[in-house]
């Protein structure tokens, strides 16, 4: 077996002009494999390959900046030609009833590129014969990578093995379909079998990402405070400019360096909620991606693909329509919510955090060093309804953010393993609590920076809530509908709308940084 090290571009979209494999030659049994844009390493030792990885002499081609500067991202997103644009919630005369309104409340929301940043980077072997293969993979999808080795090999699917083997979680779409695809195609160009095993750089800077976008909402208020006009757009990278497996090359690094050419699908998301507005739309616009193949920023599927982004948009916009009328957010959002299953999750999310025993707006909000609030949010997906209450500490002088206490209400439909379920929601609490408060892919013109733990940091264990309350709500009349991703979704309006209540300071960009919570006091 070959172990095998992949070198990527310093400058995303740039292929290899010249390769100096005299470079390497001090290190034994160490050569170049070479197939059109894709160069790599092999060596019998992975120490050898990893040493040939790094002294390997590559001309590139001359940076072309494939990317905008990162300060600029959101203003590209929102000045960039559109692709695609859906308008599916419609209903009411929305022009007409802004025009109407005594006030008009807008704001915009800011999502950045996040990583999955698996805790391991991907790892895969591949054994090519003449007439079938074995791929071993972690991927979390292995039969398609079966599929996608096959088509890249010419093979029919029933020739290709794919052994799945433990490896770290993706939640969607993360880098180990890239591994399973560089792996079979260096064993088919070496004839033995190849290891590939990514370096963390390589793992976090190249994996798909979960995409940026920008949300823009508007209400109209009559005299009364009530709402009749709703208006919410978002716009922003699709969430899939490879899809949500590895089936096809054409969706792998490997794929769109060999020349198979990819092809995003366009697709975004609107709000999920039952909020009955007489006039209301809801719609979304998807742009170009910033590099059309090959790409450190290339999107795909990330935990409830696209949820986070758009219900931090809506659910803390419905906040600031809330303040606008004068109403406390959970009997602003019973108002409105006309789905007797709905406001049944919504009540026993506010029963459960005693949330009428203080009142509302927060009479110590803005005060002391250590400002202490609490922020609601409610979504559905496909089916399942979660709300949440979100308790934050807020220190004045750090800015940093603690998440203290969360209280989830969750309705999945008929409930099989009570003890699964909740440890699912508190799998997704957590991960969405770090999504919140710590990750955002940093980049150059040329490259992704962010490349492991320091420069893409994620929640550690003093970050973490102190409890997480949850009520199970059963319902055996109803076929279950899943849990793994629609907690994902309240999480990060919560917290923004807890950070508000603690502050009186509205933050509208993710990731909500101690940085940006100075800067937000400063300004206030």
């Amino acid at each position: 077996m070959l172990h095998a090290r992949i070198l990527r571009s310093p400058t995303a979209g740039c292929g290899p002009v010249a390769v100096d494999e005299s470079s390497i030659a001090s290190i034994p049994g160490a050569r170049v494999v070479r197939e059109k844009e894709l160069v790599a390493v092999v060596a019998e030792h992975e120490w050898d390959a990893v040493r040939a990885a790094r002294a390997l002499k590559v001309t590139w081609a001359p940076p072309c900046t494939p990317f905008p500067p990162m300060e600029k991202l959101h203003d590209h997103i929102r000045q960039a030609t559109v692709t695609g644009r859906q308008v599916p919630v419609n209903k009411g005369d929305v022009d007409g009833a802004l025009k109407a309104a005594q006030r008009v409340v807008e704001a915009e929301y800011e999502w950045p590129f996040q990583s999955h940043a698996s805790m391991g980077p991907a790892c895969a072997v591949a054994d090519v014969r003449a007439d079938q293969a074995t791929v071993w993979t972690g991927s979390q999808k292995p039969h398609f990578a079966r599929d996608g080795v096959a088509k890249l090999l010419g093979l029919p699917p029933d020739r290709v093995r794919a052994a799945w083997i433990p490896g770290p979680g993706s939640y969607g779409r993360n880098d180990a379909g890239d591994a399973a695809m560089d792996a079979a195609l260096l064993s088919r160009l070496t004839g033995k079998p190849v290891r590939v095993q990514y370096m963390r750089d390589e793992a976090t800077g190249w994996d798909p990402k979960g995409p940026a976008g920008v949300y823009r909402g508007r209400a109209g208020l009559d005299a009364q405070g009530n709402v009749i006009a709703y208006d919410f757009f978002g716009k922003g990278f699709t969430r899939q400019d490879v899809a949500t497996n590895e089936s096809d090359p054409k969706d792998t690094l490997a794929g769109q360096l060999i020349g198979f050419q990819p092809k995003p699908t366009v697709i975004f998301q609107v709000p999920a909620e039952a909020y009955d507005f007489a006039n209301k739309r809801c719609g979304w616009e998807c742009i170009p991606p910033l590099l059309d193949r090959a790409s450190p920023l290339r999107t795909g599927h990330l935990r409830d693909p696209l949820g986070p982004e758009t219900h931090f948009a809506s659910e803390s916009f419905i906040d600031e329509v809330a303040l606008a009328a004068g109403a406390d957010p959970v009997a602003f959002r019973l108002k409105y919510v006309r789905d007797p299953r709905h406001a049944a999750v919504i009540q026993a999310a506010a029963d459960k955090a005693g949330w009428s025993k203080r009142p509302y707006p927060n009479p110590r909000r803005g005060k002391g060093n250590v400002m202490v609030g609490r922020g609601f949010s409610y979504t559905e997906r496909n089916g399942t309804i979660v709300a949440m209450v979100s308790e934050v500490e807020v220190d004045r002088r750090s800015g940093r953010v603690w998440a203290k206490r969360f209280t989830v209400a969750h309705d999945c439909g008929l409930i099989i393993n009570p003890k699964g379920l909740e440890l699912t929601i508190e799998g997704n609490v957590v991960m969405a609590l770090s999504r919140t408060l710590f990750e955002e892919v940093r980049f150059d013109r040329d490259q992704v920076l962010s490349v492991d733990w320091t420069s893409y940091p994620i929640l550690e264990i003093q970050d973490a809530p102190e409890r997480i309350d949850i009520v199970l709500i059963n319902r055996p009349d109803i076929s279950a509908t899943g849990a793994g991703e629609p907690a994902t979704r309240t999480v990060p309006a919560a917290i923004a709308n807890a950070i508000f209540d603690a502050t009186g300071v509205r933050i509208r960009r993710v990731p909500i940084t101690p940085e940006r919570v100075k800067a937000a006091l400063a300004r206030a």
